[in-house]
């Protein structure tokens, strides 16, 4: 256990997050989990209703933080050509099946756009409050004017002047 007050702050906060982030990745797992017992069981109509809310959830995970941009992009991959092989299996066009992937991914990216804004502009204020305040800070703060030291006399000079 760390002796500083901002290390034990530190050690508490981080234990927090971890928790937090585990139940968004439980939440992930679990979404991911139905969807692929759904196209296993081979339910088309369960499978297209899980289809928009697993993307979703996908993409929120990748807004908190909980797993990287790419990874969620091969997770997406991965569900739409699940879908896709169901579909085929169950439907006679596959064309039919694509434009279902298209018109999810569509509303997936409205629902991601509506709740981008808000994040964005958060961040904004943040940053400018942020540089705001560094500027008045420095402005604040004058420099202390330097005085150049006095030079010593070395102790040759000393001996030099007494004789």
């Amino acid at each position: 256990m760390p002796n500083i007050k901002s290390a034990k702050k530190r050690v508490e906060v981080s234990e927090k997050r971890r928790a937090i982030n585990k139940a968004y990745k439980s939440e992930l797992a679990t979404g991911l989990k139905k969807f692929k017992t759904a196209v296993n069981a081979g339910e088309l109509e369960q499978a297209k209703s899980l289809l928009a809310p697993t993307i979703a959830l996908v993409d929120k995970s990748v807004t908190r933080g909980v797993i990287h941009k790419n990874k969620a992009d091969r997770k997406k991959a991965e569900i739409n050509s699940m879908y896709i092989a169901l579909a085929k299996t169950t439907k006679s066009t596959v064309k039919a099946a694509k434009a279902e992937v298209k018109e999810v991914k569509a509303e997936v990216k409205e629902e991601v756009k509506a709740e981008a804004p808000k994040a964005a502009k958060t961040t904004a204020k943040k940053a400018t409050s942020k540089t705001a305040t560094a500027k008045t800070a420095k402005a604040e703060e004058k420099p202390a004017e330097k005085k150049p030291a006095p030079k010593k006399a070395t102790a040759k000079k000393e001996t030099k002047k007494a004789e």
